[in-house]
């Protein structure tokens, strides 16, 4: 369902974790969006600006997660990025010429120049960075955003793209879940470093494989990695797990959790020293990726774990 906001504007809306992982996840979003709308024309420059705003809060804020949103200005489109990192002190005079700088401080003066306005909103709990775009064409002299003191912000629920899902995995065994995520982060490496003829399928390809798999949908694992993680510095057993992608991504889950099987053979002949999945690892990697492709691509309803290990057994 569309999002109105207070002013009456349509408007979309995505949290994905505060890392760098995330800001193709970010301007795959605005992407999509805008060719919902019918603004295919302002993608290149929102695109462009929106990577260089999640960016700068996954690697200045601090904070755990980010939310990006786009409001119609018709004919334009309103970006933002908030997220609860610490407040920092703002640059009192325009950032110096893009030429004069490194990569790393280049993001917001790129978004000054291809924005009609942009600003910087600080409040108690955080900050957001928004831009709005004209659509024009025009791009300007790089100058200071408008700076802007605000209430606290209120969590806001997700409003999607159409071609946009929220996948739920509802009493995911925390240890076991990070004790996957770590496996296959160890087995990509792994595979890339070994350097073999033997078979139809070399491990460094199959590694190469999985990476490729693992990068297109990074962003929605490190938001369950991150929901993961802050359960276990919590003490808890099991937590449920929400994921934001696009739907035509439940393809390559499915794909991965192959590739995954397929290296757990090569293991043992190839004398891996990533150790093999454990059946309770197996199984639980298997519920991640029919939960996934069930609710991408058919809309289905979120099974909890142990109800659906009881129906396996049943």
């Amino acid at each position: 369902m569309m999002s109105v906001s207070d002013e009456g504007r349509r408007e979309l809306r995505v949290r994905f974790s505060a890392e760098t992982a995330s800001v193709p996840g970010a301007r795959r979003f605005v992407t999509d969006g805008l060719r919902e709308w019918g603004r295919a024309h302002l993608v290149d420059d929102a695109a462009l600006c929106v990577t260089e705003m999640a960016a700068n809060s996954a690697l200045h804020s601090g904070s755990p997660y980010m939310q990006v949103r786009m409001s119609d200005l018709e004919p334009g489109v309103r970006l933002s990025v908030e997220d609860d990192g610490a407040l920092v002190p703002l640059p009192a005079v325009a950032p110096p010429p893009l030429e004069s700088q490194g990569m790393t401080g280049r993001g917001l003066a790129i978004v000054s120049v291809l924005a009609e306005s942009w600003g910087i909103e600080e409040r108690a709990d955080g900050r957001r960075i928004w831009a709005e775009l004209a659509g024009d064409g025009v791009e300007h002299e790089v100058r200071p955003p408008t700076v802007e003191y605000g209430e606290q912000a209120m969590p806001e629920p997700a409003v999607l793209p159409a071609d946009w899902v929220t996948v739920r995995l509802p009493g995911c065994p925390v240890h076991l879940g990070l004790q996957i995520d770590q496996r296959l982060d160890d087995l990509v490496r792994e595979l890339q470093l070994i350097d073999s003829e033997d078979g139809p399928t070399p491990p460094r390809e199959l590694g190469e494989l999985i990476e490729r798999l693992v990068t297109r949908p990074a962003f929605a694992r490190h938001m369950g990695r991150r929901i993961a993680m802050e359960a276990a510095a919590a003490g808890l057993k099991y937590v449920d797990i929400e994921m934001t992608l696009p739907r035509e991504m439940a393809p390559v889950v499915r794909e991965l959790l192959a590739a995954d099987n397929l290296a757990d053979e090569l293991g043992e002949t190839h004398h891996l020293l990533t150790l093999r999945s454990t059946p309770e690892m197996v199984s639980l990697r298997t519920w991640f990726t029919e939960s996934i492709v069930d609710q991408a691509e058919n809309d289905a309803d979120p099974v909890p774990y142990d109800e659906w290990l009881t129906g396996l057994r049943g």
